[in-house]
């Protein structure tokens, strides 16, 4: 379950568009010549987040064990 969740997360991240985080900078140029992308701060922060967090639920996901298996 942790896995899958961990997935789903990682999909969400790479679906956050970074449209305004890279890629049109010029159009979040003010009219006094400062740029003003807290859209692009909070979307880059957000998939960060995402990222680590999907991460972190994926790598705690139990993985199947040979203890149980005497060889």
């Amino acid at each position: 379950m942790k896995k899958t969740i961990g997935l789903v997360l990682w999909l969400l991240a790479f679906l956050i568009p970074f449209r305004f985080a890279i890629l049109d900078t010029d159009d979040l140029v003010l009219e006094s010549g400062r740029s003003n992308n807290t859209v692009g701060l909070i979307s880059f922060v957000a998939m960060l987040a995402l990222l680590f967090i999907g991460y972190a639920l994926v790598d705690s996901a139990k993985k199947p064990s040979s203890e149980g298996h005497g060889h």
